[in-house]
This record gives C-alpha cells, sequence and structure tokens, in this order.
C-alpha cells in the first residue's frame, strides 16, 4: 500500500515527533511511505529514515478576518494537496494536521484517496469538525478525550501516541544537562516542558515556582520549550520572563528554550510538572515517566489517561496552583515515594504507549480501509472494544 503522508510543519512538535516514530516503525513490507511537507526539520528527519519526501508549501487556512482572503488561501491549499493526490499513484492520504487535513478534505473525491485525520488537537471550531468527520474515511484520535470531543462516529478509532523505549536517554544525560546550566547534582530541580502557549499553561507553573521558592530556597525551576509556531503578535513567551520578574523569582527560573534533547531536561528533574488546559494527548508525560520522573499535572483532558493518580503521579483541579505546589513540595521531601511513581511511571508506558503498539494501531486503521482483517492489538472503536 502507497502511503501519502501531510504535514505543513518545517520544525519538531509533538505531532512531528509521533510521525517520525510512525514512519520509522511502519512495516515496510506493507507499506510505502512518502512525506510531503516543507523544507526544514521535519523533512531532514524523515530522509534520514530513508522516507521519500514531496516539497509542499501550504498556506494558513486563516489569517485576519477578510472572508475573501480566506476563500484564496482554502482555494490555494486545495489546490495545492490536489496537485500531490490527483496522480492517483497514492493508495491512502495520511494527513498529520488540522490544516493539511482541511485541505485534503477540500479535494473532490475523484481526485484523491481514502483520507485519514490523525487528530492532534482538542481546539477545533465544531464546523471543522463537523466537516473533517464527514469528509475524511478515518480519524484517528490519540486518547478518549479527543474520540469524546468528536463526537459520536464509526469512523473514529482511539490510536495513544508511542514511545521507544530505545530513545530514553542514558542515567549520566540528566547530570550532564545539570553541568550545562551550573546544577548542581543535588539540587532539588522542578520543571516543565513543552511548546511557550497560552493552553500549556507555564504560567500556572510559574506560580507554583513561586509558592515553592521560599520552602525549597535551594531550588531551581526549570521552563523547557521555546515559542515553536506561535503567532509572531503573540507576546505570551516575553510575558512569561516578565512575570518571573514579577513574582521576584527570575533569579531562580531558566528559560533553556527549544532543546533537542528534552528526554534528557525531563531526566534531570526530580519532579516534572504539567500545567496544561484539554491536553490531547501530553507526550512530554510520557516522556517524563519512560525516563522514571514523578509527574504532577493539573486534571484536565486526557492527562488522566496516561497519569495514574497515585501510582505513577499526582493530579490536582485544574488552576489550582497552591494544590500543585503542595503535591511538588511533598514529593521533593520523600524521595523515596517519588523514585516509586517513577518506576512505576516507566513500567507504564512499555506497557500501554509503547511506539510498536501505537504504529501497529495505526496500522490495523490502514488495513480496514483496505477492508483487509484488521491485525491483532488494532486501534479502539469509541465503544472501546479491540
Amino acid at each position: 500500500m502507497k502511503l501519502l503522508f501531510l504535514d505543513h510543519t518545517t520544525d519538531l512538535g509533538g505531532a512531528q515527533v509521533s510521525l517520525l516514530g510512525l514512519l520509522e516503525t511502519l512495516d515496510r513490507s506493507r507499506y510505502a511511505a512518502t512525506l510531503s511537507c516543507p523544507p526544514g526539520r521535519l523533512a531532514e528527519r524523515a530522509e534520514a529514515l530513508g522516507v521519500p519526501i514531496v516539497e509542499s508549501h501550504l498556506p494558513k487556512a486563516r489569517a485576519g478576518r477578510n472572508p475573501f482572503a480566506i476563500a484564496r488561501r482554502l482555494a490555494a491549499g486545495r489546490a495545492g494537496v490536489r496537485s500531490l493526490t490527483s496522480s492517483r499513484r497514492w493508495d491512502l492520504v495520511h494527513a498529520n494536521t488540522l490544516r493539511t487535513a482541511l485541505y485534503a478534505s477540500l479535494v473532490p473525491l475523484p481526485a484523491r484517496p481514502p483520507l485519514v485525520w490523525h487528530v492532534r488537537d482538542a481546539a477545533i471550531p465544531v464546523l471543522a469538525r463537523r466537516w473533517l468527520l464527514h469528509r475524511c474515511d478515518a480519524a484517528i484520535a490519540p486518547s478518549e478525550y479527543i474520540a469524546g470531543l468528536l463526537g459520536p462516529s464509526g469512523k473514529v478509532r482511539i490510536v495513544p501516541n508511542g514511545l521507544d523505549v530505545r530513545s530514553v536517554p542514558e542515567k549520566g544525560a540528566g547530570l550532564a544537562f545539570r553541568r550545562e546550566f551550573g546544577i548542581g547534582p543535588d539540587t532539588p530541580v522542578v520543571g516543565c516542558l513543552g511548546r511557550l502557549l497560552r493552553w500549556k499553561g507555564q504560567h500556572f507553573f510559574l506560580d507554583v515556582a513561586a509558592r515553592l521558592a521560599p520552602r525549597v530556597p535551594e531550588a531551581v525551576f526549570l521552563v523547557v520549550g521555546s515559542d515553536l509556531y506561535s503567532d509572531p503578535r503573540d507576546d505570551y513567551a516575553r510575558e512569561l520572563r516578565r512575570l518571573a520578574q514579577g513574582l521576584g523569582i527570575e533569579g531562580r527560573v531558566l528559560f533553556t528554550g527549544q532543546r533537542e534533547d528534552p528526554m534528557a531536561a525531563a531526566s534531570a528533574m526530580d519532579v516534572v510538572v504539567n500545567c496544561s488546559k484539554d491536553e490531547p494527548f501530553g507526550r512530554v508525560l510520557i516522556e517524563a515517566m519512560a525516563c522514571g520522573r514523578p509527574v504532577v499535572a493539573f486534571r484536565s483532558g486526557a492527562v488522566p489517561e496516561i497519569v495514574h493518580e497515585g501510582v505513577s503521579g499526582l493530579l490536582v483541579r485544574f488552576g489550582d496552583t497552591a494544590g500543585m505546589a503542595e503535591a511538588v513540595l511533598g514529593l521533593l521531601r520523600d524521595r523515596e515515594r517519588g523514585a516509586a511513581y517513577g518506576e512505576a511511571g516507566r513500567t507504564r508506558v512499555a506497557a500501554r504507549f509503547s511506539l510498536q503498539a501505537a504504529t501497529r494501531g495505526v496500522e490495523a486503521v490502514y488495513a480496514e480501509l483496505a477492508g483487509e482483517p484488521r491485525p491483532e492489538g488494532g486501534g479502539r472503536g469509541q465503544n472501546g472494544r479491540e
């Protein structure tokens, strides 16, 4: 089966890292994959895996409120995808982002093969969601939370994202990360990882840090990530630095920027904090757990599906920064419990969020669309049945 993957990005966010894992582990005796995307790190990494690249540039669907400008962009995006799919040499198109799914859905059916929409976002306008479910042939949800947002549909299959345990860095990676930033091996480190976006909640993390700073005076707080893909008009990254200064903790917080080694950063932390709102999946959670780090997170979105509360981490009500600070403090003071949570998290990732299981689940969707029997271990429908 010849597969065409679509992605509009140049750099690597969680969706692109998950896509690269899929491309690396697809059964190449059954599937021949090609990726269409712009030049950049995603294309380079995919090409290094032996995946052919077809260069494409798909415009933002919406830039402003001018309806005529939006219509022109939609037409340009549809034409771009149509030029890729009209040759009919593909058996299936897999859209890895909302933008590419939207443009592919606008291509008339005779001009494109079956469409798989990999749903990576929670914030999808209702009309767009309904349109895409109507036009796609299958929608892959990474969590029950996202499947629930999509609503009842026989097209939805739940396939959690996976992680290759071989990507977990060696034990010394966390210490090397600490040395890079002048942090001692015994210094308590609390951190968060992810793109600097308001819904990711780094402002909540800074409030937690401000509550902890006087109670753990030797602690260091890490904010790992950048404003990757952000609107140039968005001031959130600078707002976070101003907030740290206003809270009086600018000397205690390190903004590391975008890192090539996020799992090394997680390994350097004693507690990993996640403050996202309506998290679609939370790749940083399984990365932290795979590194044996205890997690404290808001109970929001798909997070409770990943973190087993009281076993691999602690969950608190969304927005309760006082409760989150207490949970983190408890783990810093009880290292034995933190280590137990970390080990339980590592076991949970290996059992429930392996890359191999994720890939087999996606392959099961392909087989189903091709009219083949669903392989054992394939994705779940919304009713939870295998």
